[in-house]
Parts: structure tokens; sequence; C-alpha cells
């Protein structure tokens, strides 16, 4: 592998990415697998109101994790939050999906 190795490991939605390689390229030029990860990030990551609503998606009972893949993936319909969801130790009921879908369509 090239590189440094790794240093941490921490959850980051792709607008965090985004600012993150945004940082480095201002210190040196991007390698061209950060150049990719950065142009992907550019493309799709949403505005800056992602912490808000990971906030609200874990007060919906998410897990961190479940709650950045929604973010990025931003379902339209309770199918694919399923599959989403699918990941958890928890069952969600419909209710709930319904919930973490309108707050998803509330941040859009």
């Amino acid at each position: 592998m090239i590189g440094k190795g790794i240093e941490g490991e921490e959850l980051a939605s792709l607008n965090e990415v985004k600012e993150i390689l945004e940082d480095r390229k201002k210190e040196k030029e991007l390698t061209y697998e950060q150049q990719l990860a950065y142009d992907h990030a550019k493309k799709f990551a949403a505005d800056a109101k992602q912490e808000k609503l990971r906030k609200a998606l874990v007060d919906q009972g998410l897990s961190d994790r479940a709650a950045v893949k929604a973010m990025d993936i931003m379902p339209k319909n309770a199918m694919t939050l399923k599959q989403i969801l699918s990941h958890e130790n928890k069952t969600f009921s419909d209710e709930e999906v319904n919930a973490i879908l309108a707050v998803l369509k509330g941040s859009a």
C-alpha cells in the first residue's frame, strides 16, 4: 500500500470529506486517489446542514454509521431506507421508518 499508514479511523460524511480534502489541497497537491475522492465528494456532497441532519437522524435511533450512510444516499422511499437500516442491530417499525424519511425529506 502506498502511503504512511492509517492514523485513525472516523466516520465522515461526504461534506466532511470535501472539507478535509479542500484543506489538504491548500497545503499541497492531492494524490490521484485523493483527487478522485474530492471530485466525487464535490459532486455529491450536500450543503453545510449535514451535521444538524446527522444529529436529527441519531435522535431518531440510528447509529452514527447508519446516519452517515442515509445522508449520503438520501433514500426517497421506505424500501431503500430499510435496506440501509438492515445493518442496524435494531428493528425499525413502519412508523419509525416513515419518521426517518420525513427527517430526510425535510432536509432536502
